[in-house]
């Protein structure tokens, strides 16, 4: 089985090099990476994995990010061009964590009928220091229902290697021949780290903003000087951090910092522990958040669908008049 990653980055040279070790050292055959107009050194880091031959790097000048688009066109190339069987799209700032096995391990066990699996996005928290994000950010947070906020409810998507696969916005659902999804089952955590110091958190949302309601309410308050706002329901500090740890609200996670510093000393990556049940069970915490959330959208996704079609119906002669017979002149039925 070969296994494709697919990388949209800007701007992310605190983390970029640390995520295409560890996806590399845990199994990946080939990165596929579009560099969005560089201007902090990623690009350098990506040139020198692409002089090793073990990336392949796209880039784009233009001023619109076209994220769907683009990543959709990585996927498409990982099926057509570099013998993919699977793609799994993500952003810089996105360990996939298999959560028994390799990549391959788990994504061989995918039944044939289904070709998307989705992973469930655990959401590490910023906190004061001064340390390199994977040695300072080892506290997650359970995921918020509110869109609006920075550690949101999420799913994310990987998907067999189909030659007409278009992923959407934010990489939650991809199309294609063949992608039926399996909704309940999440054999990757996505460890997701989206915000790394203060510094960081100002470029990501006064330079190159991205979709979503989050980051709108971010940029508004930026625009209005109010960063204060913004750092004091993203920042945990230790009293909020004892707080969420004893309310069971923030959970300590190591497993990703623990595995890059056995990276640094072996070259080798250990093979991630099998869950235990606590761990299920902390799983289940968060995925009753996320799926209620994906079920609100499902069915929102279904209304809309619904009503196009109603909409489409109704401007044909023969519904239009039936519609008119059964509605009479007053619009009421009879």
């Amino acid at each position: 089985m070969r296994i494709a990653m697919t990388l949209l980055v800007r701007d992310e040279v605190d983390i970029v090099e640390t995520w295409l070790r560890y996806h590399l050292a845990r199994g990946i055959d080939v990165v596929i990476a579009t560099d969005h107009r560089l201007v902090d050194g990623t690009s350098d880091v990506l040139r020198e994995y692409e002089r090793q031959g073990r990336i392949v790097v796209l880039r784009e000048e233009g001023d619109v990010v076209r994220q769907s688009e683009w990543m959709s066109r990585m996927s498409r190339l990982a099926a057509l061009e570099h013998g993919a069987d699977w793609v799994v799209p993500s952003d810089a700032d996105e360990f996939w964590w298999p959560r028994a096995g390799s990549f391959a391990e788990v994504l061989a066990s995918v039944p044939a009928r289904f070709g998307v699996v989705r992973g469930l996005l655990r959401n590490f928290v910023l906190r004061p220091g001064d340390e390199p994000p994977l040695e300072r950010l080892v506290v997650r947070t359970r995921p918020a229902p509110d869109l609006t906020s920075q550690y949101h409810a999420q799913l994310k998507v990987a998907h067999r290697a189909v030659p007409d696969a278009t992923v959407g916005i934010g990489n939650h659902d991809v199309e294609g021949s063949g992608l039926a999804v399996i909704r309940e089952w999440f054999p990757f955590e996505v460890l997701h780290f989206p915000l790394r110091t203060v510094a960081q958190l100002e470029d990501k949302f006064r330079r190159r903003p991205t979709t979503g309601q989050h980051t709108e309410r971010a940029v508004a308050l930026l625009a209005e000087d109010r960063l204060d706002v913004l750092l004091a329901e993203a920042l945990v500090d230790d009293a909020a951090l004892a707080t969420g740890l004893a309310g069971g609200t923030l959970v300590e996670d190591t497993r990703l910092r623990d595995a890059m510093r056995a990276l640094d000393a072996d070259g080798a990556l250990p093979p991630p522990r099998p869950p235990t049940l606590a761990d299920d069970a902390d799983l289940a915490l968060d995925a009753e958040i996320v799926l209620g959330r994906d079920s609100a959208t499902i069915a929102e996704r279904r209304c809309t669908e619904l009503e196009r079609a109603v909409a489409i119906l109704e401007q044909r002669p023969l519904v239009a008049r039936a519609a008119r017979r059964f509605t009479g002149p007053g619009g009421a039925g009879r």
